[in-house]
């Protein structure tokens, strides 16, 4: 803890409340304030909540209740937040999946899962309708890029997906439903939702991670695993000023570090999000350039392409004062190179699916050691344990097995009660990775178990 910037506490007292409140509180103090950015359109924090509020009320109204699962097939988007905070606000749980995964994994997902109502989008549409028959789901909702685009933005996309063969014609049955109807004719208003009350302990998100070994596996995050999350990434970042930061959101948010950092962080925060969908050189500098983001959570890929693009300094980079790296180390050379055009340190960091994303990072102010994943956030413990029997505290120096205990950590695997009871032993989440511990308590992962280590 010596090494921790000075703003950064050794511990934070974490409320009793349900992620769909941090959406609550923005609308509340800051109404106006855009949301989100999508391709020109602009959703402010009162229309935001009031459209997961409908979203919401349509679920219940078709017969959604407390506990059910909703999956969502979407890449970033306006309707991924109203969707996910909808079903949150119905009492329900929301299941991600990734929309480039293939159509077999996707099958055993959805079953897996038993997820009965999907929220789609149209252009991965013909994907679903080749294995929907062979799953539980029930009732389509359907919805579009253009769906959040101001005209005539929106009349051109749909000039150029049917110029491009992409046009997608929905069939018109009793259980597929298009976003923009399914939120007329329901209420607004939070009265109706009140009988979904949720507990903190109760499960909030499943997500879908490879994990250490076999088929992907859903991670069952509780609200209070992600509000704990939230909490120790605000503050690790120190001083925010809410209702004024800028986030360039392209982690994917059917990742965990997507999710945290790219989803519910600005709106904690009650921050703009620049939702793209991937990273694209030419939308990502326009972007910059047009809004000044102050935060920018990447993969490695990303910084090393901006790290080595021409003239990137004309953009407006220097905006960005927080940017975290996680994944795989940097190299070096593109470390200072970013570093050198964006004028900020990059935060390199760690963590997993099943520990709603964060574990560790590098402070962003003091001592960041090159190829280190940092330090555990406040409350986080971590120790190397051996190989072998994953008990024995392995000395600064010596690798072994990254153990971790904190609030943020999952409650299991989905309907995987004994692959939970191997990841969770004695109170500490197995992480797979092999680390080592340096003298100063900085940590770098060295690689993975082996098949004959778990």
């Amino acid at each position: 803890m010596k090494f921790y910037d000075p703003h950064v506490p050794e511990h934070i007292e974490y409320p009793r409340m349900l992620l769909r409140q941090i959406l609550d509180d923005a609308a509340d103090h800051f109404p106006g304030k855009t949301a989100v950015f999508f391709f020109g359109g602009r959703v402010n924090y009162a229309e935001l909540r009031a459209q997961a509020n409908r979203f919401a009320g349509a679920l219940k109204g078709m017969g959604f209740q407390k506990g059910d699962r909703l999956g969502l097939l979407l890449p970033n988007m306006p309707q991924t937040i109203i969707s996910a905070f909808g079903a949150l606000k119905a009492g329900g749980v929301v299941v991600f999946f990734d929309p480039l995964e293939k159509e077999e994994e996707l099958e055993r997902q959805f079953n897996d899962a038993g997820v009965e109502t999907l929220v789609v989008l149209d252009l991965v549409l013909r994907r679903v309708d080749k294995i929907f028959p062979r799953t539980k789901l029930k009732q389509f909702i359907i919805t579009g890029v253009k769906d959040y685009l101001p005209f005539p933005k929106d009349f051109l996309f749909s000039l150029a997906a049917r110029g491009r063969g992409m046009a997608v014609k929905v069939a018109k049955k009793p259980n597929i439903h298009l976003f923009k109807d399914f939120l007329l004719g329901t209420s607004a208003a939070p009265s109706s939702l009140e009988a979904s009350s949720n507990s903190p302990e109760d499960e909030a998100f499943i997500l879908y991670t490879s994990g250490t070994s076999g088929p992907p596996k859903g991670v069952v995050l509780r609200h209070k695993d992600l509000v704990a999350n939230l909490l120790q990434a605000a503050t690790w970042i120190g001083e925010v000023e809410k209702g004024k930061e800028v986030f360039l959101s392209i982690l994917p948010s059917h990742q965990a570090f997507g999710m945290t950092l790219a989803m519910n962080l600005p709106i904690y925060l009650a921050g703009m999000s620049i939702h793209l969908p991937q990273f694209e050189m030419g939308q990502v500098l326009s972007a910059v350039r047009k809004h000044r983001p102050s935060f920018f959570p990447a993969s490695p890929p990303m910084i090393e392409s901006l790290s080595t693009y021409p003239e990137i300094t004309k953009y407006g980079v220097s905006s960005i004062k927080t940017c975290w790296s996680v994944g795989k180390p940097l190299g070096e050379e593109d470390l200072q190179n970013f570093e050198r055009k964006v004028g900020r340190k990059v935060s390199e960091a760690y963590g997993l699916t099943e520990a709603s994303a964060l574990t560790h990072a590098n402070p962003l102010y003091g001592k960041r050691k090159a190829g280190s994943i940092g330090l555990p956030l406040p409350d986080t413990d971590a120790k190397i344990v051996d190989v072998g029997g994953g008990e024995t505290e392995m000395p600064p120096g010596e690798a072994g097995e990254l153990v971790i205990r904190g609030p943020q950590v999952m409650k299991g695997y989905w309907n995987r009660p004994e692959e939970t009871q191997r990841a969770l032993r004695g109170g500490w989440l197995h992480t797979g990775d092999m680390a080592r511990m340096d003298e100063d308590g900085y940590f770098y992962i060295t690689g993975k178990l082996g098949k004959d280590q778990k």
